[in-house]
């Protein structure tokens, strides 16, 4: 266990932390990172040492919200539950956690004012910045849609007379036939299925995708052979990617540019503090030797 200032910290954070910080890059890279696992794991054990130390920073410069600050939102944390359906029973029990959650929070509030030196805007220029670091987030994948005739492949492997069989098909579809009628005499499919609808690029490695993006409307795939069978593809739309205007989003990239910016002031200042804090490991009580 992690021990910041005296106060240890639950290892329930540090494993929350650690399967968060390693699904995302696990997302963002497209492969498992076991490998990686000590890794996350230091970077997990970090954030939460640093969270710890803020906390204690902002309970140690305001150790008593007045409560001309606390009870105005008590009251609105109240109501709020109440409109939930709370009872008034259940808010009496809570209520000193809820007013312990409420002053952690307006202590944090007061800390981020302290650190911001009370300056809590976005200019245009961190806007632009924001939205072009994060395009990405706001552009849709281009699509494709496509007819399709599959034919599995044999347990021994891939007769040459069935990969014939595929080749003249597709001749047959280049001379001009109608590929859908092709595809619902041709296709071995278990479902039947022929038209795949709109598909989006978002595996670009995979042999399908590779194929089916590289083609323009109203082309005829070369025949493929992936996952124990025979493909034939004929592309029916192309929708091209497409990017959110900076102007229809604006808002949401202002907030989030504005939270980033407060988070960079507190590992700032986390990373102040941690020149002065003893951050230790220790062992669970019930673990140390006699």
């Amino acid at each position: 266990m992690l021990r910041v200032n005296g106060e240890l910290i639950n290892p329930e954070l540090i494993e929350e932390s650690f399967s968060r910080i390693k699904g995302e890059a696990e997302q963002r890279l497209q492969v498992p990172c076991c490998e990686r696992d000590p890794e996350f794991q230091k970077q997990a054990e970090d954030e939460v040492a640093d969270s710890i130390l803020i906390a204690q920073e902002a309970e140690k410069r305001y150790p008593t919200i007045p409560e001309e600050e606390l009870k105005p939102e008590l009251k609105r944390m109240i109501d709020l539950y109440r409109e939930h359906g709370a009872s008034w029973e259940m808010l009496e029990k809570q209520r000193d956690l809820m007013r312990h959650e409420i002053s952690a929070t307006l202590r944090m509030e007061k800390l981020i004012d302290d650190v911001m030196d009370g300056d809590h805007s976005i200019s245009e220029e961190e806007v632009q910045a924001f939205y072009e670091e994060f395009r990405a987030d706001y552009t849709s994948p281009s699509e494709s849609s496509c007819l399709h005739i599959m034919k599995p492949l044999s347990d021994t492997g891939a007769p040459p007379e069935l990969y014939q069989k595929m080749v003249a098909i597709r001749n047959e579809a280049l001379d001009g036939a109608d590929f859908e009628k092709l595809a619902e005499r041709e296709t071995e499919k278990s479902t039947g299925e022929i038209d795949l609808g709109w598909i989006p690029l978002d595996r670009p490695t995979h042999p399908f995708e590779t194929v089916l993006f590289s083609l323009k409307e109203g082309e005829i795939s070369p025949v493929l052979i992936f996952e124990h069978a025979f493909h034939l593809i004929k592309v029916t739309g192309v929708k091209p990617e497409e990017t959110q205007p900076l102007e229809e989003i604006r808002e949401e990239i202002e907030n989030r540019a504005l939270a980033r910016k407060k988070r960079n002031a507190l590992q700032g200042l986390a990373t102040e503090i941690r020149k002065e804090a003893v951050i230790e490991r220790v062992e669970p009580e019930g673990n140390e030797e006699d």
